[in-house]
């Protein structure tokens, strides 16, 4: 391991540039900016059979309490609620990347409400549509609180991501929507990377999987991330990204269990290259360490 490099005091964005592996199946170097486009259309005058930089922007837990969910009525004038103007200073920097990943930590209710802060959280759908609108391509869904509202709560929370134009991952609302990776592309035409997204979490507050949906949400288990890395390879990713949720709360060193899983899925390899090459991490509410691990970077914890 190389020393931890420590987050700024308030570090809102974690924002990370990489190398796109296209269809070469190398793992990126150390992050890198993309060049910027020449008059040709190119990126800095790369070949156009190249691989096409992109960036990757990841960003901490979305988690609506009742203050956040007043704000929003507040905002909307009494027509619903509007999580947009509190997400609107992020917005630049979200749009710009290529693509961008968010943690949706709660479940949403039904139209109309009621909504709930903590312990138990049911915020409301209209977090989807400020997210679509800030920039964000994908979340995570794998959290401690995505069984908050059971089955019914999931259904809600992706039925509305879908709607919102957003894709997600780690948690699903059938057998075959849990098989299927979450594939997303950087850009247009052939030469764009294909990154997979997947997300896990180390558990749901005690609050047991639905009878007969034991894939509803993805609980962490090593060998099953490292299954579905490859099987998501094989399905054409030239990137994975891990989204974990883990760690101890309000803690800003990663704890013991962190260390340890990132230590062994950093180290998993399938054929010379790495399974994971991205390993982002939720939970902790407050920005934690990011270093290499045998080669692939880890954010620990990227805060709220």
């Amino acid at each position: 391991m190389t020393q931890r490099i420590r987050p700024g005091a308030v570090a809102a964005l974690a924002l990370l540039l990489a190398a796109a592996t296209g269809c070469t199946g190398q793992q990126p170097q150390a992050p890198v900016p993309a060049a910027p486009p020449t008059a040709a259309g190119g990126a800095g005058g790369q070949d156009a059979d190249a691989p096409r930089p992109f960036t990757l922007l990841a960003s901490g837990d979305v988690l609506p309490h009742s203050s956040v969910i007043d704000r929003a009525a507040a905002d909307a004038g009494g027509q619903g609620y509007d999580f947009t103007p509190m997400l609107k200073a992020a917005a630049p920097v979200v749009s710009r990347a290529d693509l961008a990943i968010c943690h949706m930590e709660t479940v949403y209710g039904k139209d109309g409400g009621p909504y709930t802060g903590y312990p138990s959280f049911k915020s409301p759908p209209e977090v989807a549509t400020a997210l679509r609108a800030t920039g964000y391509d994908s979340c995570s869904t794998a959290s401690n609180h995505t069984l908050d509202d059971g089955a019914e709560g999931v259904a809600r929370t992706l039925g509305a991501l879908d709607k919102a134009g957003i894709r997600h991952a780690g948690s699903a609302r059938s057998a075959a929507e849990a098989a299927r990776p979450t594939i997303l592309p950087t850009g247009p035409g052939k030469k764009a990377a294909k990154v997979a997204h997947l997300a896990y979490t180390y558990g749901t507050n005690d609050i047991p999987l639905p009878a007969g949906k034991p894939w509803a949400v993805n609980v962490t288990d090593e060998r099953k991330i490292v299954a579905e890395a490859r099987k998501a390879r094989l399905a054409g990713a030239d990137v994975v990204v891990l989204s974990v949720h883990w760690g101890t709360e309000w803690q800003d060193e990663p704890d013991a269990r962190q260390l340890e899983l990132a230590e062994r899925l950093t180290a998993s390899q399938d054929r010379g290259l790495p399974d994971i090459d991205l390993i982002i991490g939720t939970h902790a509410h407050v920005p934690q360490a990011y270093e290499k691990v045998n080669g692939t970077w880890v954010v620990y914890g990227m805060g709220d």
